[in-house]
């Protein structure tokens, strides 16, 4: 399955396109719909930060699907307002995706938005996902399609083969 194309802002307040704009090989997208979501969220982060330590090809992001088609988002929604967001600074990895929370649902499939979904990309397709917090049995794997994927990438390379970083100058 495609990860859809969709625009958005990150905390700076640059523009995105996503998926084109993920800087890793292999890309943890962990995304919520609910301010309330970020407990979830956060199960997630120490874990992806570690993995972006020990992995160079991976990377991770944060999307708040806000579900307004305008491009402005509702003040809490980027930290503004209210007490709790005033005390909250979001994520530098966060990007504000203001789409159709219905329709980009159905792109990937999700029954509904009572939880948070993590999606591991790589080229723009969904290879792997899950739902909820982030147990010891998906982190588990999840490094390990991590590891493969640098194992064979290395034995790509030992073999004459170009990756991605390096490509031919033929």
């Amino acid at each position: 399955m495609r990860f859809p194309s969709v625009p958005g802002r990150d905390t700076d307040g640059q523009r995105v396109k996503l998926p084109d704009d993920f800087e890793g090989d292999q890309t943890l997208v962990v995304i919520s719909f609910h301010a309330r979501q970020q407990t979830l969220v956060d199960s997630w982060r120490g874990f992806a930060n570690d993995l972006e330590d020990e992995y160079d090809h991976f990377t991770y992001y944060e999307l708040f699907v806000s579900g307004s088609r305008s491009g402005m988002l509702p003040p809490t929604a980027t930290g503004g307002l209210s007490p709790a967001n005033a005390r909250r600074k979001l994520h530098d990895r966060t990007v504000l995706v203001p789409v159709d929370k219905s329709a980009f649902r159905r792109r990937l499939g999700l029954l509904g938005e009572q939880t948070i979904y993590a999606f591991l990309v790589e080229d723009g397709e969904v290879v792997r996902q899950a739902a909820g917090v982030l147990t010891p049995k998906t982190a588990e794997a999840l490094e390990s399609l991590l590891a493969e994927w640098a194992h064979a990438q290395s034995r790509w390379s030992e073999l004459g083969g170009e990756t991605a970083e390096e490509p031919s100058d033929d």
